[in-house]
């Protein structure tokens, strides 16, 4: 027993040891020297949150998500050791509403009276909207800015579900609810058509009025240069739209003399570990990210995310329980789902708000059932380009009937009642049962249109005229009553803090959730992720999973958001 003893004691003060070496690590660790320039790559995809599939998290290597961004350059421009802010800029998936957030954060950063770099070897429309804005931008010798005009698709598959023998029969509820239309028709109705053009035009004159500011330029003459473009590296420079031409050895010299000859540098990563938010009050900021489907949130290998209605009203309990928030921000990237499950989350922001504040803040995508979990909270706050709105409801299934017999299989059945076949998918609703299912869709509608009513305090008839499926751009939905303000994230902690009657000036903390996994549970994950990929693969799986959807009757879905180039 002695000997037990003993080693229990030697393991004991072994942690300890350790415990504190690791301290006195973090403690050197954190040290930033004067005259640091904070660098950052920002490229591919750029999310709202970290994976929450930890395969996918793995594989990248650490994801660097909008808030990491947008935090990291709000502590840099207060922190006297960070000099200037240096990006290498490449192609990104953000759409509009991500990148006003970070442009919107530079523009800050540079009224700080610091430094800002952008590096492009090769503009496009996105990157070159975001490296902009810096105060200097640099693009590689014998290169091109890419900029030559927006363009949107939308790839139609009525052809060919015709050529399997499938018929969607699908159902909608609003004039420029389109989410069907890709499988329905083979090419815009003049509704989808007059939307898709709305929302592109609105995008484009943002994109021109953004470079306008940042480039010191007249908008037409922003515009006549885009019409102009691709344009090569010499005739952007004599454009003004860039300031330097030169190979990245030489950038990185420009940024060594612009920090007074100190080559010190720091990494996004880097630097929001070795710095936090202090503030004796917190803010919960809980990310409502990805398709809404009834159960747990989750992710797939492929990057894919779900928002669980079940996982939301776990976050929003835990934050209502806690004393020590005094807020709550609810950052959504979502394009709807589940009208169901909507509606679930959306009830526990509405309980939550009886004890605490609750502002949405809206990031590319908060529409349909996106927007239904926003309607009811205390403040809306979105991006001039974030999709938003879409107002409407869309149900259906698919007829495969005619693909079996192609392939030279039938199905037979047995029913009790005529709806016993409502969701079978061999064959089209009967009369009696497209009555039905649109009678449901009309009441969910109508919640919606009282949803947004009473949220936004106007009249259903009213928000009927805005409805109808309608997408529109942040900067349209603030006037049409939709949302409150303009601004990302830091424009809801502003707003949060003033509801929740904290100080202006005063640094508050943020607590996010979901939290970002440990080491240990991202161990945990790993090793139970070869029985979740075995059962996965399975074609039961499958058939549970498709059974768990088409329960799912009515969808709160945003209309189909075209490709933009």
């Amino acid at each position: 027993m002695k000997k037990v003893g003993k080693i229990i004691l030697i393991l004991v003060v072994l942690v300890l040891v350790l415990q504190i070496a690791g301290i006195a690590l973090l403690y050197f660790a954190r040290r930033i020297k004067p005259d640091t320039v904070l660098t950052m790559r920002i490229e591919g995809s750029v999310s709202e949150q970290a994976p929450q599939d930890v395969l996918t998290d793995l594989l990248a290597g650490g994801t660097t998500t909008v808030t990491d961004i947008v935090e990291a350059l709000d502590r840099a421009q207060n922190d006297p050791r960070i000099t200037g802010v240096f990006l290498r800029v490449s192609e990104s998936t953000m759409s509009m509403g991500k990148l006003q957030e970070v442009r919107n954060k530079i523009q800050e950063f540079n009224r700080s009276g610091k430094f800002s770099v952008a590096y492009l070897e090769f503009g496009t429309n996105r990157s070159y909207y975001l490296a902009s804005t810096c105060k200097t931008v640099i693009l590689l010798p014998k290169s091109l800015l890419y900029i030559r005009g927006m363009m949107a698709s939308s790839t139609f598959f009525r052809g060919f579900l015709d050529k399997l023998g499938i018929y969607p029969d699908l159902l909608h509820i609003g004039e420029y609810k389109n989410a069907s239309n890709i499988f329905t028709e083979k090419k815009y109705t003049p509704a989808h058509r007059e939307a898709t053009e709305t929302l592109l035009g609105d995008w484009f004159q943002e994109y021109l009025a953004g470079i306008a500011e940042s480039r010191g330029l007249d908008p037409e003459e922003v515009k006549k240069l885009v019409e102009k473009g691709p344009l090569s590296s010499e005739e952007a420079r004599a454009a003004r739209l860039v300031d330097r031409v030169a190979y990245q050895d030489e950038a990185e010299e420009f940024v060594k003399q612009k920090n007074h000859g100190s080559d010190h540098r720091i990494r996004l990563r880097d630097y929001l570990d070795r710095t936090e938010r202090d503030g004796h009050e917190k803010l919960a900021v809980i990310y409502a990210t990805g398709m809404i489907m009834p159960g747990r949130s989750g992710g797939s290998p492929g990057g894919e995310t779900t928002l669980g209605s079940e996982t939301m009203s776990e976050q929003f309990r835990r934050v209502r329980d806690d004393k020590a928030i005094k807020a709550v921000i609810l950052r959504i990237d979502s394009p709807g789902g589940s009208a169901y499950s909507s509606e679930v989350i959306r009830r526990e922001v509405e309980i939550t708000r009886r004890k605490k504040p609750v502002v949405v803040s809206m990031s590319d995508v908060a529409a349909s059932g996106g927007y239904w979990i926003a309607m009811s909270a205390d403040k809306i706050i979105a991006q001039p380009g974030t999709v938003t709105g879409s107002i409407g409801v869309i149900t259906g299934k698919f007829n495969i009937k005619g693909l079996f017999e192609k392939l030279g299989m039938t199905k037979d059945l047995v029913t009790t009642t005529e709806n016993s076949t409502l969701d079978w998918p061999f064959q089209n609703y009967s009369p009696a049962q497209r009555e039905s299912v649109q009678k449901n869709m009309r009441d969910i509608y109508n919640d919606f249109l009282s949803g947004v009513a009473a949220g936004r305090h106007m009249k259903v008839e009213d928000v009927d005229k805005i409805a109808q499926g309608r997408v529109w751009t942040g900067e349209r939905a603030l006037k049409l009553g939709l949302v409150d303000e303009m601004g990302g994230l830091d424009a809801a902690i502003a707003a949060a803090k003033q509801l929740a009657k904290i100080p202006k000036q005063e640094e508050v903390s943020l607590l996010f959730l979901p939290p970002t996994k440990s080491i240990l549970e991202k161990i945990r994950d790993l090793m139970d992720y070869t029985g979740v990929l075995s059962d996965a693969a399975s074609p039961r799986t499958w058939l549970r999973q498709l059974e768990a959807l088409s329960r799912e009757r009515v969808w709160a879905i945003l209309p189909s958001v075209p490709e933009v180039e």
